[in-house]
């Protein structure tokens, strides 16, 4: 579980300063968290606990770009960590018959998750597989597209109605 109390401002701002306790409590707060979302992403326990640490050893050293004006210190973490993970994708990529899972985990506070992974698993298989296909494999629309043997255009009505429904179920 998630320790709201636990800053990640302050432990990303330490870090720029240079204070590895801040790493270790960032790294203790998030990697099962983390490796979780990238053994999902990956599909691979291996090449996902590089993922992570890749990813530790960027927020190392890119903590003093993070802006509190561009979103939280833990999305910026993880989107480091996504975006490691999809580039590690691109260079390996899975077999196409590999199918996104539902997160069991994400990167989201725990009752908010729980309602994503609740509304995503209510939508069609046909409107939910290109999202998680595009979010959790970083596929495009053409790519997602020829995997799924539809038009782009029909892709993109899929994406637009689960996103929408996605958006309803968002809380207040």
């Amino acid at each position: 579980m998630v320790d709201s109390t636990f800053d990640y401002h302050a432990a990303l701002s330490a870090c720029a300063q240079g204070d590895p306790q801040a790493l270790q409590d960032l790294y203790t707060q998030e990697a099962p968290r983390m490796l979780a979302l990238a053994n999902i992403m990956l599909g691979d326990q291996t090449v996902a606990q590089n993922a992570v640490h890749d990813a530790f050893v960027l927020v190392w050293k890119n903590a003093g770009s993070y802006d509190a004006r561009t979103g939280s210190a833990r999305a910026w973490i993880y989107s480091i960590m996504r975006y490691r993970s999809l580039s590690l994708l691109r260079r390996n990529p899975a077999p196409s018959s590999a199918a996104p899972a539902t997160p069991g985990a994400p990167p989201l506070r725990e009752d908010a998750a729980a309602g994503v992974a609740a509304m995503l698993a209510r939508q069609p298989e046909n409107t939910r597989k290109p999202v998680l296909m595009a979010f959790y494999n970083g596929l495009s629309y053409p790519d997602i597209a020829a995997r799924l043997g539809c038009s782009t255009a029909e892709l993109r009505n899929r994406v637009r109605s689960c996103l929408r429904a996605l958006r309803e179920c968002e809380p207040a």
